[in-house]
Order: structure tokens, then sequence, then C-alpha cells
């Protein structure tokens, strides 16, 4: 069992450490007076992620940003608008609303949704849970996503990498399985087809892990629901099983093929598109964990790199290496 990356040196932000101002914005929108507020400390992002409750017992899960954190803030726009793009019947909690509340220091990005019931699976990973989060994928790759609604998978997805890295971008690749530096150029030349390999009309959350999912324990089959779309878009059925197995790895769950085994891929499903995927994002798991840690979150550079490791070990697998 792999031990997941402890989030040293981060915490996020209280509702008591929002500026005043801010808070007064959200309580405006809110329409009645905050009393109490539950953090949600899970994730890899620096912002307020917390369960507010108001005076008249309402409540609220709210996310929200300050100027410091640009590429947070963009995100948390960009999620707004992807979150109306959604189809009918996603099992996810409702965007109520966003604002942008001025600050002294500069605006702040909020988003309010329905506070969905449950919690984050328990780590290490338990069977039931993680058969459970198996099934909400397959019920994803089940909903149709219209062309021209969403963004295309193919136009996201991610590419490049190894290319990159054999150009010497990334110093550290040596400290990696000699495996991945042995194989550049094929690595690279395999990542052209990530593209292609994830073409669909299914819906695909982008970035499911299990601090984007809540169970609930106390309802039948742990009703599980997707949280945090920015990155929704539209394509293959399997991609949001296949992308959550490296995390699900290192969090002390089974190997990627084990689960498949177990929870088979979508019928049709192109092995050899799988591994091309995988490709594009071996990648950028390793590319990513050799740059130097962003601002308010320490720990995403470890958590990179164990997924990292178990995308090359994977690799190795399924190419025979």
């Amino acid at each position: 069992m792999l031990p997941a990356p402890a989030p040293t040196g981060r915490r996020r932000p209280a509702w008591s450490q929002v500026p005043a101002s801010v808070r007064a914005a959200i309580e405006d929108r809110l329409g009645d007076a905050v009393v109490a507020a539950g953090s949600r400390d899970g994730g890899y992002s620096q912002g307020l992620a917390s369960v507010l409750t108001t005076a008249g017992g309402g409540r609220v899960f709210v996310k929200a940003v300050g100027p410091d954190h640009e590429f947070t803030q963009r995100l948390y726009r960009e999620e707004a608008r992807r979150v109306a793009l959604l189809p009918a019947g996603v099992p996810a909690p409702g965007l109520r609303w966003s604002l942008r509340a001025d600050d002294d220091a500069g605006a702040w990005e909020v988003l309010a949704f329905d506070a969905g019931a449950g919690r984050n699976p328990l780590t290490p990973w338990r069977d039931d849970e993680l058969a459970a989060v198996a099934r909400l994928c397959d019920r994803l790759a089940e909903i149709t996503v219209a062309a021209d609604t969403l963004p295309e998978c193919a136009d996201e997805t991610l590419t490049g990498y190894w290319a990159r890295l054999a150009g010497g971008d990334g110093a550290g690749l040596d400290t990696y399985d000699p495996w991945a530096a042995a194989n550049l150029d094929r690595l690279a030349d395999l990542d052209g087809y990530a593209a292609d390999a994830v073409r669909g009309a299914s819906l695909v959350h982008g970035d499911l892990r299990g601090d984007n999912v809540l169970v609930d324990p106390a309802r039948p089959g742990f009703a599980p629901v997707a949280v945090d779309w920015p990155y929704a878009v539209r394509g293959a059925a399997f991609v949001n099983l296949v992308a959550m197995l490296p995390a699900v790895r290192v969090e002390g769950g089974p190997e990627p093929e084990e689960l498949l085994a177990a929870h088979p891929l979508p019928v049709g499903t192109d092995p050899d598109a799988v591994t091309a995927f995988l490709v594009g994002l071996a990648g950028y798991f390793v590319h990513s964990s050799l740059q130097a840690p962003p601002p308010g979150i320490p720990h995403l550079r470890a958590f990179q790199r164990a997924q990292g490791e178990v995308c090359v070990r994977w690799l190795r697998h399924r190419l025979g290496g």
C-alpha cells in the first residue's frame, strides 16, 4: 500500500479569516447571517471551502478565493460557466449563485452550491465505497453531452509533456523509474494519439478523485455525487474511471489493472485508446511533479509525484516494458 502524501504546511482559510467585506457580501447574497461554518479541508486549491449554516437554519457550501490566486479565480469562473451547461440528471450538487466580492486588497471570486450530504470516501479506500464511486463513473459515462455545449475532451486533454521532458524541461526525470527516460521518444510518439483517443459523447468530469466525490453512508449504495466541475468536458466513456485510478492507488486502493478486472471499462472501449490517454496523463503528472510548487498548495507536487510513479508503473505493464 502506498501512503497518501500528507498536506504539510497548508490549510484552507476559515470563514473567520475571510475579509469582513467579503463575508458581508456573502451574507447579503444568502439573505441571512452565518452562524456556523464547517471547513472541508481536503483537495488541492487555496480557497475557503466551507459548509455555512445561517441563522434561519439554511445550509450552503461556499468556496471563495482571493486576488492572490488568479489561476484559481479563473477556475471558479469556468466552473460556474460549465456547471450551467451540465445535462439534466447529473449526480452533482446544484450551483445556487456566483459573485465577485470587492475587498480593499482586490476582488474575491465566490461560488455557492447546495450542501451535499455525506463525506469524502475514506482512505485507505474501502472496497464498498470504491465500488460505489466506480459505479458513479459508469453513470457519468451513460450521460450523453450534445455537441457544441461543453468543450471537447480532445481539445483539453493533457498532451505534449513527454516531448517537454525530452527537451530538458523538468530536471529530475532520472529520479523516476529509468524505464521512463529510456522510452522518452516512444512515449512522446504515443502521446500524439491521446487527443483522438478521448473523443466521445459522454460526460467527463475531468478531475475525478476521492476528494471530488461525496458518499453518503446513510443511503443505499452510498449515493455518490461528484463535486468541483471546472474541467467538465465531452469525451470518451472510459476517461472518468481511468483518470482517477492513479489517485486511488496512492490513497491505498488496488493497482489500476486489479480494479479494472473487478470493474471493467464500458463495453467497446479500445485498449489502445486507454493506453494513449494514460501516456498523456503520465506525462502530465511526471512533468508537473518536477516543477516548483504553486503558492498555497505545497503538498500538490508530492501528490502528483505519487500519481506519476503509479502511471509509469502502469504504462510499463500495458506496454510490456
